[in-house]
């Protein structure tokens, strides 16, 4: 597919009846040229679109029966909520009935009609106010019947757009960024209202957006699109613990990623030792292991670091020192093996929740010995930290600090983008 300069290609993707899939990617990476493609709006220029077992590629969007809801609404200004509702049902009535008697059309799976009954013939189906009424009364927003797009919040108007695609029985519900222009509570509020509803109708959804809170609230599954390349697909968790790239990493809100210079097995072979560039070494988890050959960088989660005042006490008894440590068993690949370096503060950054720490790791001194636990080219490490922790521990700019991660807390990915 194409538009312009911009290619998108997505090699395949296919989404389960039912299912409710986020397609997770930044500003300008193809997202809503991906959902118009699928509602047949634009043409492609290869590849095939399938829809409950048959080849819609050539179908224009009425046959598609796909629901599109743009991220601005795209009400009619001029209708009240009550005819916006109800725009398409003229016409969806008009084709189901064209269905019903023979006249060809669109079909589901297994050959009949949509919403026929066993025998073959069309039920009788509500009247159209009666459609305009379940639909705004599931989503609360029966008293706004005669009102106009105009005089609504944007919690409202994202509302009624919802009601209208939903009107006309999608087999797809295509949602463009839907909450990205409301306000935080109506946000949350909205996404709430979206889950319920995915599990009222099962509706098959595909949902995009930049927004990783929705994304991990929302999908059963996500796909992650950038720069008109899909690079992954998997669960949320797995996506966002096991990113295949960088880019992805950042996008998975992860700031913790250093180039790799070098990597080669631990004893054992139960983990990878990590040399970063500056000569710091990490012990990373073998599984699921590097994604590809080449280049590769070191991941680690903010909040899966411990931070500790000083490095007096230590972290479960191990010994002060940085660089890699040595399990219980006394082996590096060992059960409690992981990571200790150790530094100084550099800021403290308070959100609401959460505090983000920086930490900028010490040098490895004159000799290249690891007795001050750190790199040649220092890397800084940001920790994510409850805020109530930050007064508790005492945690601010310039106190030095004892930093302590897993090996099972770094994964190893693509430096950079691939295929």
């Amino acid at each position: 597919m194409r538009a312009g300069e911009f290619t998108l290609a997505v090699d395949d993707l296919t989404v389960e009846t039912g299912e409710y899939l986020i397609v997770l990617g930044p500003t300008a990476s193809g997202k809503t040229l991906l959902l118009e493609s699928l509602a047949g709006l634009r043409r492609l220029h290869g590849g095939r679109v399938w829809l409950d077992e048959r080849d819609v590629t050539g179908d224009p969007p009425e046959k598609r029966r796909a629901g599109l809801v743009y991220q601005d609404y795209a009400l009619f200004p001029h209708l009240t909520v009550a005819d916006n509702v109800g725009f398409g049902l003229e016409r969806s009535h008009a084709a189901d009935l064209k269905r019903a008697t023979g006249g060809g059309g669109s079909e589901r799976a297994g050959g009949k009609p949509a919403g026929a009954t066993p025998d073959g013939a069309a039920p009788p189906s509500r009247t159209r106010r009666q459609t305009i009424e379940a639909l705004t009364g599931m989503l609360g927003i029966t008293h706004l019947l005669e009102r106009y797009p105009e005089g609504l919040s944007g919690g409202e108007k994202q509302r009624v757009a919802l009601a209208r695609a939903l009107a006309v029985e999608p087999r797809l519900l295509l949602l463009d960024e839907p909450l990205s222009a409301l306000d935080g509570p109506t946000r949350l509020e909205l996404r709430r209202e979206l889950k319920r509803i995915h599990r009222e109708l099962g509706t098959t959804v595909i949902h995009v957006t930049h927004d990783l809170d929705e994304a991990m609230a929302l999908g059963e599954r996500m796909a992650v699109l950038v720069r008109g390349s899909l690079r992954q697909v998997g669960t949320p968790t797995e996506v966002t613990r096991h990113p295949a790239d960088r880019e992805i990493a950042a996008l998975a809100g992860i700031p913790n990623v250093f180039d790799v210079e070098e990597t080669s097995l631990v004893a054992g072979g139960r983990g990878v030792r990590a040399r970063l560039r500056g000569g710091c070494e990490l012990l990373a988890d073998l599984s699921p292991g590097p994604a590809a050959q080449g280049p590769l960088a070191a991941v680690v989660r903010a909040e899966e670091i411990e931070i500790t005042p000083g490095w007096s006490h230590g972290v479960d008894g191990l010994a002060d020192g940085g660089g890699l440590v040595d399990g219980a068993d006394g082996r590096v690949d060992g059960a409690a093996a992981g990571n200790r370096l150790r530094g100084v503060i550099a800021t403290v950054q308070l959100q609401s929740v959460h505090a983000l720490v920086e930490v900028r790791v010490d040098p490895v001194d004159a000799a290249g010995g690891a007795e001050t636990g750190g790199c040649a080219e220092p890397p800084v490490f940001t920790v994510d930290v409850l805020r109530p922790q930050v007064e508790k521990l005492g945690l601010e700019p310039g106190l030095r600090v004892g930093l302590y991660f897993a090996g099972t807390a770094v994964h190893l990915c693509r430096a950079g983008a691939g295929r």
